[in-house]
């Protein structure tokens, strides 16, 4: 029988002083897991306070809004973003409450951050505000695009059906109307048609006009109007008009011709543009496109004019509400908001974006009283979170580093460190007047 000589195990080669060290670099990293753990329970800990806080000003921003307090839902919003910064849902309410203040490029800008953050059907809503506020601002292209994409991930959604319908309504509007469309007929003679935004068309032919009506469908492909024939048009002793006829439509040619076409013997719509009762006409006129934006005073005196009556309507410091407002605190708020969303409308997007840009920048403007002005707005949007603080935006700028692109990746002791080592974040205090100590000086 073969006798199996034992191997000594490695403690007992290790001397007394080895294992004493051994057992001495355990009891440091055991140390080092448990600060590492309490480290990191800590952090989840502060976590799960910011984003109660943060849903808690959410659901605040939402029984805001349904009592049609929108300014102060944004501003909401806007300390609950504080807590969230990433949070898709927050962009998209405040988004909403911004449109409902006519403040459409914040709303676009509010709209887009969230899509950036989830593009996904489960945010389907914000699809729908970014359209909106594209078809707000007259971008109507862009803002039936957007309702495409939104649609291509949910097909029956009402809103952006909505929206997109009346992009295309806008956008055809637009063209239809551009100037009279004629075209010259088989035996020579010309028909013109001149289409109104406001539903009347007139069709001119031997310098008679016939006046009628015309509600368009945007919807198929190709898209298709009905038009009404007036009585009135159509001469004495000719008995009644002639039922509605069905017409479909087309541009071509980058929009300088339009194909029209409707059935000369049945009042079904027709499928082809072919027959005798199809016409391809050309525009009439070249006529200058018309000027979106007519007004004859320059931009910035606009601005300034509407900046100021934004500042005598809108007090330094929002009021502070309570959870459940009184009927009286709500009258007050609703007022403020709608005086000022009336100023919005009544001075265009134009002048509010221009009114924005110098609030963000008060030293940009070229008049010391436009200055002051802007100044003063700038002070009313930073107290409710619509533009940040501009000493945040220097520091912010003052500690942006370029990044190294061969940076080693950390590794996991060094992460440890770091999460051992890092400081508390102080928590951010509720009241928020503190930011306008800076730049208030007395202002009102």
């Amino acid at each position: 029988m073969v006798a199996i000589e034992e191997v000594p195990s490695d403690e007992e080669e290790l001397t007394e002083e080895q294992l004493e060290e051994r057992a001495a670099e355990k009891r440091r990293r055991d140390g080092e897991y448990l600060q590492f753990r309490r480290a990191f329970d800590q952090l989840k800990k502060d976590h799960k306070a910011q984003q109660a806080e943060s849903d808690k000003l959410k659901e605040q921003g939402n029984n805001f809004f349904k009592l049609g307090l929108y300014m102060q839902a944004s501003m909401m919003y806007s300390e609950a973003l504080e807590l969230q910064p990433d949070n898709a849902v927050l962009y998209c309410n405040r988004a909403m409450a911004y449109l409902k203040q006519e403040m459409v490029p914040e709303a676009l800008a509010d709209a887009e951050k969230s899509l950036e953050i989830d593009g996904s059907v489960e945010n389907i809503k914000a699809y729908w505000r970014k359209s909106q506020a594209l078809l707000d601002l007259g971008h109507l292209e862009e803002s039936e695009a957007v309702a495409d994409e939104g649609l291509a991930l949910q097909a029956g959604n009402q809103h952006l059906n909505r929206v997109r319908r009346k992009a295309r309504e806008l956008s055809t509007m637009k063209k239809l109307c551009y100037c009279p469309w004629s075209a010259t007929m088989a035996n020579g003679v010309e028909k013109t048609y001149t289409f109104q935004k406001d539903g009347s068309m007139s069709i001119t032919v031997f310098g008679h006009s016939i006046n009628a009506t015309y509600d368009l469908s945007v919807e198929g492909n190709p898209r298709s109007m009905v038009v009404k024939m007036k009585p009135e048009g159509l001469g004495a002793g000719t008995g009644p008009p002639p039922p509605p006829r069905p017409y479909i439509f087309e541009f071509h040619d980058n929009d300088s011709e339009l194909w029209l076409c409707t059935p000369m013997e049945s009042d079904e719509l027709p499928t082809k543009f072919e027959g005798p009762g199809f016409d391809r006409l050309r525009k009439a006129t070249e006529e200058a496109a018309p000027d979106e934006d007519d007004a004859t005073e320059p931009l910035d005196v606009r601005a300034s004019r509407y900046i100021r009556e934004v500042v005598d309507s809108m007090p330094l410091l929002p009021a502070q509400l309570p959870e459940s407002p009184s009927d009286q605190q709500i009258n007050q708020e609703v007022l403020i908001m709608e005086k000022i969303s009336k100023l919005r409308r009544r001075y265009g997007v134009k002048v509010h974006q221009r009114a924005l840009e110098l609030a963000k920048n008060p030293e940009s403007a070229k008049t010391t009283e436009l200055r002051d002005l802007a100044a003063a707005l700038q002070m009313r949007f930073v107290a409710r979170r619509i533009i940040t603080p501009p000493e945040e935006v220097a520091e912010a700028k003052k500690e942006e580093k370029p990044v190294e692109k061969s940076a080693p990746a950390p590794t996991s002791q060094d992460a440890t460190k770091q999460a051992v080592d890092a400081p508390a974040r102080p928590a951010k205090t509720r009241p928020w007047w503190g930011c306008l100590a800076s730049i208030c000086g007395g202002v009102q």
